[in-house]
């Protein structure tokens, strides 16, 4: 039997503009590409490694460099590798994990000659409107960024500043369209919280992501009985915690895969979000049109797609991921997750 042919390279993602956020800016995100190959197919994937949860391209490598030589051999289903890496007994690295799921999953559905939308038995391949996310900067840079992004229908606005409603005056100087906030944490008393929420209530925002920090879970909660917006957990969600807990504090989870590790997780973790009555949300870090349409194959069952990684970069290694005019994304008919290196 044949073995997989397997490799990877760091790969710098270079921002179109520096992106800021609360915690700090970067100008180029160095992600780690993997690539399978038996029988004529290659399939692809992407790790983001972020330091926000103790991930480097360092790290990345050392766990793809520490996987057998027949890892691959005798998979059948996504399902059996988050055992078979389990097994392993390595540190977690969960960007890792995910690019090697991935990059079977792409193979997989390649082999089947198939996209991996209609393997998953999902009846389209059109998800929701992806917001386009708008860093931090100057009131005047973050006007033009807006103006300069004319054709999306949806704003994420970074926030957790100390002249928030000065940059949230100057966005609506520019345009009227719905906004989503994502204060990153920055907001660090609940009487904070609340002050720029009553505000942010009277602007057109559909949601807050994440205002105070991961840490102030029971602040959380009493914001979240308070809230006259839905409030939405990305650092306080990573993908373990209790959801029964997460619901108790936030309406919303955003599933980011390079936190969470795993499409086949994450996807068993939307349909329990929404059994609970949580909205779910698909978010992104910096990543390329690959990591991107993994997301999206996940976002075609969920209320909010926040999948612009591959719209900040200026080289993206891969195409075939489409936003269409009113801002909906969608996947290709094209086998596997439907882009081409």
């Amino acid at each position: 039997m044949s073995h997989f042919k397997v490799d990877w390279e760091v790969f710098p993602l270079k921002l179109k503009e520096v992106f800021t956020i609360s915690r700090g800016s970067k100008s180029q995100v160095p992600n780690v590409f993997l690539s399978l190959t038996k029988d004529g197919f290659t399939g692809y994937g992407e790790a983001g490694p972020n330091t926000r949860y103790n991930e480097t391209p360092e790290k990345v490598e050392e766990y793809f460099d520490s996987l057998p030589g027949d890892f691959f051999d005798e998979i059948e289903h996504a399902e059996e590798i988050t055992e078979k890496l389990e097994g392993l007994n390595l540190s977690s690295i969960q960007s890792a994990k995910c690019a090697i799921e991935m990059a079977w999953l792409d193979w997989w559905a390649k082999s089947q000659d198939q996209p991996l939308w209609r393997l998953w038995r999902i009846d389209s391949p059109t998800g929701p409107v992806t917001s386009y996310t708008i860093g931090l900067d100057t009131p005047e840079r973050m006007q033009k960024k807006i103006q300069e992004a004319g054709q999306y229908p949806v704003y994420k606005i970074k926030l957790g500043t100390d002249r928030d409603r000065e940059i949230i005056q100057a966005i609506r100087e520019v345009t009227d369209k719905p906004l989503r906030v994502d204060a990153n944490e920055g907001w660090v008393t609940l009487d904070q919280a609340k002050r720029e929420i009553e505000f942010l209530a009277t602007q057109n925002v559909e949601l807050i992501e994440q205002p105070m920090p991961a840490d102030e879970f029971e602040l959380m909660k009493k914001l979240k009985q308070w809230s006259p917006l839905p409030l939405a957990a990305d650092e306080s969600f990573r993908g373990n915690e209790d959801l029964r807990e997460i619901e108790e504090a936030f309406h919303v989870i955003n599933i980011k895969l390079m936190k969470i590790g795993s499409l086949v997780k994450a996807r068993q973790v939307l349909k329990e979000a929404r059994s609970l009555g949580m909205e779910v949300m698909i978010g992104c870090m910096i990543e390329s049109s690959l990591a991107n349409a993994a997301g999206t194959l996940l976002a075609l069952e969920a209320d909010y797609a926040d999948l612009d990684g591959h719209l900040l970069i200026g080289n993206d290694p891969f195409s075939g991921l489409t936003v269409l005019e009113s801002g909906e994304i969608e996947l290709s008919e094209k086998p596997g997750f439907g882009v081409s290196k």
